[in-house]
């Protein structure tokens, strides 16, 4: 919201000549400082390069850039993967001559719900990483160059004017899609397993097995790939390396 309180602009002092003139121009005036000017008054002054805060800054926008690249990389390495098994499952499913067409159905089902939940927790910590560097940029920038990156610059627009640009976010899109794939994956196991197999006291090895491997994968990447946030220490190793002698065949 716009800040509506008035700003007192203080003159330079009496000259002599007209005092009427500049009677007017010491009285203390009032008015509210436009849009423009604060923009402009947020980037005053000469940029301060030879800081640390200057380097730390450089450093936070240069591992963000490096996050974002990592983060499309890994995206299309799960996007190949989900769809390989997704194209996998609806082969098996439709083909004619498929020998334990259910075992091979369960197997590529469960494979591709691991994966997608990897990918769903892969993304997020994406985010979270990318997170971070951000908020180093909003609190460094503003002593070297002036709230550069977290200022919006934002036409006023409605969802509903399709030709028009929408503050959706790229990431969370991506984040809920591979939700979405997640859901579809665990669908496709419980809907093999309700299909082919029978619940009963006498369980069968094979889907047993298979669900009980997936659900334990599960578990092993929520809870043994998280980042730990402890202190640690380590040992440091340093060679050194020493010249004895020297030999030359020039002069």
């Amino acid at each position: 919201m716009p800040n509506n309180s008035l700003q007192p602009t203080v003159l330079p002092p009496l000259r002599s000549g007209k005092p009427a003139a500049e009677l007017r121009r010491l009285a203390v005036m009032t008015k509210e400082q436009s849009p423009s000017a604060k923009y402009n008054a947020s980037f005053a002054g000469e940029p301060k390069d030879k800081t640390k805060a200057a380097k730390a800054l450089e450093f936070a926008l240069d591992v963000r850039k490096f996050e974002i690249d990592l983060y499309w990389n890994r995206a299309a390495y799960f996007w190949a993967f989900t769809g390989a098994a997704l194209a996998g499952y609806l082969t098996v499913l439709t083909g004619k001559e498929v020998e334990n067409r259910a075992d091979a159905l369960l197997i590529v089902s469960c494979l591709g719900l691991i994966f997608s939940v990897a990918w769903y927790f892969v993304n997020r910590a994406s985010k979270f990483w990318q997170a971070n560097w951000e908020a180093h940029v909003d609190v460094l920038e503003d002593q070297v160059m002036g709230p550069m990156y977290k200022t919006l610059l934002q036409d006023r627009t409605s969802f509903w004017r399709l030709g028009a640009s929408y503050p959706f976010s790229v990431s969370k899109i991506n984040q809920l899609l591979s939700l979405i794939v997640v859901l579809v994956f665990a669908g496709l196991v419980l809907r093999t397993l309700q299909r082919y197999y029978v619940l009963s006291k006498d369980w069968e090895l094979f889907p047993t097995s298979c669900v009980a491997l997936t659900l334990g994968a599960i578990a092993v990447l929520f809870f043994l790939g998280r980042t730990g946030e402890t202190d640690r220490k380590v040992a440091l190793y340093r060679r050194t390396t020493e010249i004895t002698e020297y030999h030359s065949n020039d002069g």
